[in-house]
């Protein structure tokens, strides 16, 4: 009797395990991966037509000429710096976070407009907000005139010293985000994933 009753418990555990990987696991998988589909779907979902980007022409922290015919087929986020240097690298600061998610990816460019005099101050201005990234994220000298224009007209911020744009590879303006909220920033990082073309590593 004692065999039979140490047995058992042994049965229902192995019964148990067999259970398990026949029929919870591949239900288990069935609804994570519904789930991440219908995620997905969402955040396709979110996306807008805002408008095209077209009508500027500046010199980033390069003396590179910056165009938005020499950005088509990359994706854009856009942000608007204050001249206060303090208050612009704390924005930098944030747009960092982002940059760091798609950091040595092509198809991804940062831009960065910032009111300035002259192009010549542009790098030791990037290096005073932390810009290291030359290649992938341009800070981009104004006035004040072109940079009002640009938020308002171009990019459609209700608020410059907040907004954040994200254009796609067509460079039509997708979605408008705040900067200071983090659940928006995150879910910037998700929409960029889902217009990139392809995430080629330099």
């Amino acid at each position: 009797m004692e065999n039979i009753e140490e047995v058992k418990p042994a049965n229902k555990f192995w019964r148990a395990v067999v259970y398990s990987v026949l029929f919870l696991l591949p239900f288990g998988s069935l609804y994570y991966l519904y789930m991440g589909r219908t995620h997905s779907r969402t955040a396709v979902a979110e996306l807008e037509q805002l408008g095209k980007v077209s009508g500027f022409r500046f010199i980033n922290q390069q003396n590179d000429t910056i165009t938005p015919e020499g950005l088509h087929g990359k994706v854009t986020v856009v942000n608007f710096l204050p001249s206060d240097l303090d208050a612009a690298k704390l924005l930098a600061g944030r747009i960092r976070k982002v940059h760091q998610s798609f950091d040595e990816t092509d198809d991804v460019i940062f831009l960065s407009f910032i009111v300035t005099d002259t192009s010549k101050t542009l790098l030791q201005t990037a290096t005073r907000l932390g810009i290291e990234d030359h290649k992938q994220w341009y800070l981009l000298g104004t006035s004040s005139e072109e940079w009002s224009r640009l938020y308002k007209d171009t990019y459609h911020l209700p608020n410059p010293e907040t907004g954040v744009a994200m254009a796609d590879t067509s460079l039509t303006i997708r979605k408008l985000y705040d900067i200071n909220d983090n659940v928006q920033m995150g879910r910037m990082v998700e929409h960029i994933a889902k217009v990139i073309p392809k995430q080629k590593r330099r």
